[in-house]
């Protein structure tokens, strides 16, 4: 029983020193792990404008949390103090992160709000699309010299701006139409899909990857590194037990290699061990966050990430997966889809819009098809799967605005689901000393 009259909150948090390096997109590390050869292929790319050439344009690609970002920022900041100490004139934008402008306007805008003081920035609204994309060659002529703009998850680039900004706009200077003499353009993009160029057209591809680096996953040894560099600063000195780093390091290392997972279930960890009001971080608490940490990164997808149609379509998609002797076929998912909308209050779409909703969450990754043939007869039928585990989806829905959208015998079916699993697992490498590492934890 609570007393009123008492405060719940404590003085001092004897786990965290500061939970600032655990939070890794606001935390600027001093040092950079196990991506030696990454840089010098971005030094390589861009070595003519530290001395005044041209720029070329880089692509940079790999999966989520292997240093994508952290590794350019590192490379723009170097390159910005080369040219001036050469007074070899650059300007850089960025990176500014694709996710959160929805149309070509806001994004533009974005851009050509970098070079204007606060009192002269663009509205939200007010002017075409070209016009703002005018504003923009007008500003970066003004600058002159190099130019390098970075575009974070530039795979969430509205369709509708994919070709201007990855093709007309590294090229404005050569082109009639932007009145730009005095300045060249260079742009860097960066995205978690690894398919992304290949679905642009010839010439955009060929743009973009004039310099392709590519980001692979960490494993697991280097991921002790890097967890145990920001451990030192987050954590009180000699909380963590001995297994916690390696454990966390294991655990991510076998999902997808990111250390943002890691960094999470080192922070969840930590806050199992002071809701238990223990003074250290042990082995319990961090299996304890792993058994967690796949639905709260679902959870953050549906708070963040997702519109509320393409949330819907997802629990759709999930449930025709888990559902008894059906198919995940577009027909079944649009027909759960509409029962979910209309449960939680939200108009229904087309089927056609479903599609779209589908394509959607396959180009974020959430979803994959696979497309049937049945014969001339029988024409073609897309077949749907979720990428993440049904359950660790259902249990984020659960405590996700969704929640009200789930049928009453969900469980029940999940149950089903579940039995008719394969659950033997075999070592990928058990000669490997990270993969047998993995292999014992699992």
């Amino acid at each position: 029983m609570a007393q009123i009259d008492e405060n719940p909150f404590d003085d001092t948090d004897e786990i965290f020193e500061t939970k600032r390096p655990l939070k890794k997109d606001s935390f600027n590390p001093e040092t950079i792990f196990h991506r030696d050869e990454e840089i010098n292929f971005y030094v390589n790319a861009l070595q003519d404008v530290a001395v005044g050439h041209e720029p070329n344009n880089v692509f940079v690609y790999g999966p989520t949390g292997v240093g994508k970002t952290e590794v350019t920022r590192w490379v723009r900041d170097k390159l910005l103090e080369k040219a001036d100490d050469q007074d070899v004139p650059l300007e850089i934008l960025g990176p500014v992160n694709c996710r959160n402008y929805k149309s070509s306007y806001r994004l533009v805008s974005r851009l050509v709000n970098e070079f204007r003081e606060s009192k002269d920035e663009l509205p939200n609204s007010g002017y075409s699309t070209d016009t703002v994309f005018d504003f923009l060659y007008e500003e970066i002529e003004q600058v002159g010299g190099n130019v390098l703009i970075i575009l974070d998850e530039i795979d969430n680039i509205p369709p509708d701006a994919r070709n201007d900004f990855l093709y007309d706009l590294p090229r404005a200077e050569a082109s009639e139409n932007a009145a730009i003499d005095q300045a060249c353009i260079g742009l860097i993009g960066i995205s978690n899909d690894l398919k992304f160029v290949d679905s642009l057209e010839p010439k955009v591809k060929s743009t973009l990857g004039e310099r392709e680096i590519k980001f692979g996953p960490y494993d697991a040894n280097e991921l002790r590194d890097i967890l145990g560099y920001y451990a030192d600063i987050a954590f009180h000195d000699g909380v963590l037990t001995g297994d916690v780093i390696p454990l966390a390091a294991a655990f991510t290392a076998q999902e997808r290699g990111d250390v943002r997972q890691g960094l999470k279930i080192l922070e969840k960890a930590g806050e199992y061990a002071r809701m238990g009001d223990s003074d250290m971080v042990t082995e319990e608490h961090t299996r304890r966050a792993t058994e967690t940490i796949e639905t709260d990164e679902i959870l953050e997808s549906f708070e963040n990430d997702l519109t509320r149609q393409q949330a819907l379509t997802y629990v759709a998609t999930t449930l025709a997966i888990i559902e008894p002797d059906h198919d995940a076929r577009t027909k079944r998912i649009y027909s759960l889809y509409t029962s979910l909308a209309d449960s939680v209050g939200s108009e229904s779409r087309s089927e056609r819009k479903l599609y779209e909703f589908l394509d959607q969450l396959s180009m974020q990754g959430f979803v994959r098809s696979e497309d049937h043939n049945q014969g001339r007869r029988g024409g073609r039928r897309f077949i749907y799967e979720v990428t993440d585990d049904p359950v660790d989806i259902i249990n984020a829905v659960v405590k996700s605005d969704y929640s009200e959208a789930l049928p009453n015998n969900v469980w029940d079916i999940l149950k089903l689901y579940k039995e008719d699993e394969a659950t033997e697992f075999e070592a990928p490498d058990p000669d490997n000393d990270s993969q047998r590492q993995i292999w014992q934890f699992t």
